[in-house]
C-alpha cells in the first residue's frame, strides 16, 4: 500500500477568471469561490469601492469591454461570465486561452423572442446570437463552454424585478397588475445562481450546453406579488387592472422603481414563463430554494438591472 505521505499532492485549482463581478450575481460567487480555496482575478469597468480586492484571492483587473487591447487570459484559467451574453463575443480572442469558458445568459432568449415590444424582441435577438457566437467559438477553439439561463433573479437589494416591486409596495402600499396575474414565474435567488456556477467548473458533464435555471418554485405572478408584501409585513394590497390600462401609465412605473419597464410587462403578468430544470438537477446537482423574499432594511432608490 502506498504511504500517504509520499503520494503526490493533488494539482492546485486552475485560477478563476470572474466577468461582471459587480453583479447581483458577483457577492455570492466570489463568497462561494473563496470558500472552495479558488483564487483568480476580477475584470469589469468599475473596481469595487473602497480598494482594489474584489474578495480575498480575487485582485481587480479594469477591463473595458469596448477597448480590451493589451490584456488576454491567464493561459489554462477557467472563465466565469457575469455580464449581459452580448458583450462576451467580442471579448473571446482574449479568452482563446482559456481551460472553460461559463457565461450567464438568460431564459429572454426563449420567453422574449415574441414580445410585442420590438425592444424586447431585439433583446432576446441579441441573446440568441450571442450563444451562437459562443458556441461557434468555443468549439473552432477547442474550450469547453456552457452558458447558464437563469429566470427572474433577486437578490433583495439590487434586482430590477422582486426589490423593484418591493419599492414600490413601500412607497404607495398596493400594487398593481393586468388581471387576473395568473402567469407563471420561477423566481431564483442570486446565490443559487452562483451555486451553479461554482458547480459548473470543471465538470465535463456540461460542456457544449445551454442549460436553464429555473428557480425553487412555480407559482403565479399574484403569488409572487403577494409574497413581497407578506415579507415586507405590509398589508396584501394587490389591485387587479386591465394590462393595456397599466401598460399606458408604464412611465409612472418607471419614476417610482428607477426601472425601464417595458409596455409589454403588464400582459406577461399573464403569460406562463416556466422552464424545465431537469438539466440543472442532473448535470449540476442543482436544487435551488423556495422563493421566500428577504429585503435590506430599505431597498434602494435604484435598481441595477
Amino acid at each position: 500500500m502506498d504511504d500517504p505521505e509520499l503520494s503526490p499532492a493533488a494539482p492546485p485549482a486552475p485560477p478563476v477568471l470572474v466577468l461582471g463581478a459587480s453583479s447581483l450575481v458577483g457577492p455570492y460567487l466570489l463568497d462561494r469561490l473563496a470558500a472552495r480555496g479558488r483564487t483568480g482575478t476580477c475584470a469589469g469597468r468599475r473596481p469595487p469601492p473602497g480598494g482594489t480586492m474584489a474578495a480575498p484571492g480575487f485582485p481587480w483587473l479594469r477591463l473595458d469591454v469596448a477597448d480590451p487591447s493589451g490584456w488576454a487570459v491567464e493561459p489554462g484559467a477557467a472563465v466565469l461570465s457575469l455580464m449581459p451574453l452580448w458583450l462576451l463575443p467580442p471579448l473571446l480572442p482574449r479568452l482563446a486561452a482559456a481551460a472553460q469558458i461559463v457565461a450567464l445568459g438568460s431564459t429572454s432568449v426563449l420567453a422574449k423572442s415574441g414580445s410585442a415590444d420590438p425592444e424586447e424582441r431585439a433583446v432576446a435577438q441579441r441573446l440568441a446570437e450571442a450563444e451562437s457566437g459562443i458556441a461557434a467559438f468555443c468549439a473552432q477553439a477547442g474550450i469547453p463552454w456552457t452558458i447558464l439561463r437563469p429566470t427572474l433573479i433577486h437578490d433583495g437589494l439590487r434586482d430590477a424585478n422582486v426589490t423593484a416591486i418591493a419599492r414600490f409596495v413601500l412607497r404607495f402600499g398596493f400594487f398593481p397588475v393586468g388581471m387576473p396575474a395568473r402567469g407563471l414565474r420561477q423566481p431564483i435567488h442570486a446565490d443559487d445562481v452562483a451555486g451553479a456556477l461554482v458547480a459548473a467548473l470543471g465538470n465535463g458533464l456540461v460542456a457544449g450546453r445551454s442549460i436553464d435555471l429555473p428557480g425553487g418554485e412555480t407559482l403565479t405572478y399574484r403569488e409572487m406579488v403577494r409574497r413581497i408584501f407578506v415579507a415586507l409585513d405590509r398589508p396584501v394590497r394587490i389591485v387587479p387592472l386591465p394590462a393595456g390600462l397599466l401598460a399606458r401609465g408604464i412611465s409612472a412605473a418607471r419614476r417610482v422603481t428607477g426601472v425601464a419597464y417595458s409596455p409589454a410587462l403588464f400582459a406577461r403578468m399573464n403569460q406562463d414563463l416556466a422552464f424545465d430544470g431537469a438539466d440543472a438537477a442532473r448535470l449540476l446537482g442543482y436544487a435551488a430554494q423556495p422563493f421566500r423574499p428577504r429585503f435590506s432594511a430599505s431597498p434602494p432608490d435604484s435598481a441595477a438591472r
